[in-house]
């Protein structure tokens, strides 16, 4: 049978599993040939449409409940059974250092780098913050035992008085205590039991409500009221959640249909009766760039600007999955952030615009998802985001729903 060579072209359009084997092959706009793939393993397609074979790897530490792994250039963490490890890179090794224990063995993790260095950790159960192998709290404990307060003689003019309390520790300042309201008659006092080393004393004058730090070693009697005012008044500790973000100076957490976000610059305290935004569906992906932040729940949504003071704008109809989320700035030399993460009907790319775009859904068709994961890579002068999904979990045991039934690649070279 006489055999015959055919010009199939560049693969830089990828892979396509919509198209019969038969049809795969394309002419592009500048009339060059052009081939889709209908499968692929272990080769990444370069940016002028080359198959590649891809680097070999090397096992670094072996476990069936390892997960939720995370880095940047200066670390990562990932879950070990019920160990929460430092993994840092040591010569050609891995060295692993346990940050926690007694963790649950299958509670997702999410992180975030924050601006002062350290990353914040939740699991949907807890909140804290990673610093190198410390395990902290998010802020600064509010004073375990409130310091009582009772009335005394002295030169205070009548009028009904309030205090409150505060702890200064290595993260800061803490929350501040409910407010302890007293009345005193005229040329009254306070008398203040239990104070720590480290507590901070708030006061209003006579029936105000502003309050000031004051000096005092327990007893007030007359008021120097002209301290720095409380800024964590009827503030509440952020919750857990199962997505953490920071964006322009404040912590994002989703918990549930819920998106809080803290107060600037004190990220484990937020507004109850207005730091949240919420959602008609769980919220399975947060992810901000510059300009504003996508949430996926039961659609995608892009809020601009300050959060709180913007209406949410659907822009795709569908959500993502759950812990799939991720960001990147634009090798371009402007350093623009961009946002990517898993939809059910594959990778979308979100830009600081506020468009999304689904780079994926004209060529691949997807099975059903419960989660995913992504990952930015660059190697070898190439610019790739690494994609895998998992399939719903089978009743035959719960630790199937963290096996990726599904890989792609997706080539961002341009």
């Amino acid at each position: 049978m006489a055999m015959r060579t055919v010009d199939l072209g560049t693969f830089a359009p990828g892979l396509n599993n919509r198209l019969q084997p038969t049809q795969l092959g394309r002419t592009l706009a500048d009339r060059s040939r052009a081939t889709f793939l209908s499968a692929g393993e272990n080769i990444d397609i370069t940016g002028r449409g080359y198959l590649k074979r891809r680097r070999g790897i090397a096992l670094a530490r072996a476990g069936a409940a390892t997960h939720s792994v995370w880095g940047d250039d200066a670390e990562g963490y990932c879950a070990f059974g019920s160990d929460l490890l430092r993994l840092e890179p040591v010569g050609d090794e891995l060295a692993a250092t346990t940050v926690l224990s007694g963790l649950p063995e299958l509670a997702p993790i999410s992180y975030t780098r924050m601006p002062d260095g350290d990353v914040v950790w939740s699991n949907g159960q807890r909140i804290g913050r990673l610093r190198a192998a410390a395990a902290l709290p998010l802020a600064t404990l509010r004073p375990q035992v409130v310091p009582s307060v009772s009335a005394i003689a002295g030169a205070l003019s009548a009028g009904r008085y309030q205090v409150a309390f505060t702890e200064i520790g290595p993260l800061g300042e803490s929350g501040s205590t409910p407010p302890v309201a007293i009345t005193l008659p005229d040329s009254g006092g306070l008398r203040i039991t239990g104070l720590g080393p480290s507590t901070i004393v708030y006061m209003t004058g006579p029936n105000g409500s502003v309050f000031n730090a004051i000096a005092t070693d327990g007893d007030i009697v007359t008021l120097a009221n002209s301290g720095a005012m409380l800024r964590t008044l009827l503030l509440a500790d952020m919750p857990a959640g199962s997505t953490v973000r920071h964006y322009k100076g404040s912590l994002l957490v989703a918990a549930g249909n819920l998106l809080f976000k803290s107060e600037p610059f004190l990220y484990g305290l937020f507004s109850p009766s207005q730091g949240y935004i919420p959602f008609p569906a769980p919220i399975t992906v947060v992810e901000p760039c510059e300009t504003g932040v996508f949430v996926c729940a039961d659609r995608t949504y892009w809020l601009a600007g300050g959060l709180l003071d913007t209406a949410p704008a659907v822009v795709l109809p569908y959500g993502g999955l759950q812990g799939s989320g991720g960001s990147v700035r634009t090798p371009d030399g402007q350093g623009t952030q961009q946002a990517f993460w898993l939809s059910p009907r594959g990778l979308v790319i979100g830009t600081p615009d506020g468009a999304a775009n689904n780079v994926q859904e004209h060529a691949l068709k997807f099975g059903r998802a419960r989660a995913g994961a992504t990952l930015f890579r660059e190697q070898d002068g190439a610019n790739h985001i690494l994609c895998a999904r998992q399939e719903p979990a089978r009743p035959l045991g719960a630790a199937q729903g963290f096996f990726a039934v599904e890989t792609i690649v997706k080539d961002l070279d341009p």
